[in-house]
């Protein structure tokens, strides 16, 4: 007897992109506007890679939105004295 394993396949497919968003336009100049409204002169933009750029503009709308994982720090006594008071 012969398992299925079609469905997985089929689940596969259920995770890829979405067929309901277009793809934009003209995707070059929707990356300069973007670094533009990152704050980004031409010149920096053109230093960056295309992956690099919309690296820089997720972390950079994170940290306006408030969005950004807390990062681990070494305690302070400070932090210590306020866990045992």
């Amino acid at each position: 007897m012969k398992r299925r394993t079609d469905f997985f396949v089929e689940a596969q497919d259920e995770l890829s992109q979405p067929t309901d968003i277009e793809p934009p336009e003209r995707p070059d100049l929707e990356l300069l506007v973007i670094g533009k409204r990152a704050g980004l002169s031409f010149d920096e933009m053109n230093e960056l890679t295309v992956n690099d750029l919309i690296k820089f503009v997720n972390i950079y709308v994170d940290m306006e939105t408030g969005k950004r994982k807390q990062r681990r720090r070494m305690a302070t006594q400070a932090d210590i004295d306020a866990f045992f008071a």
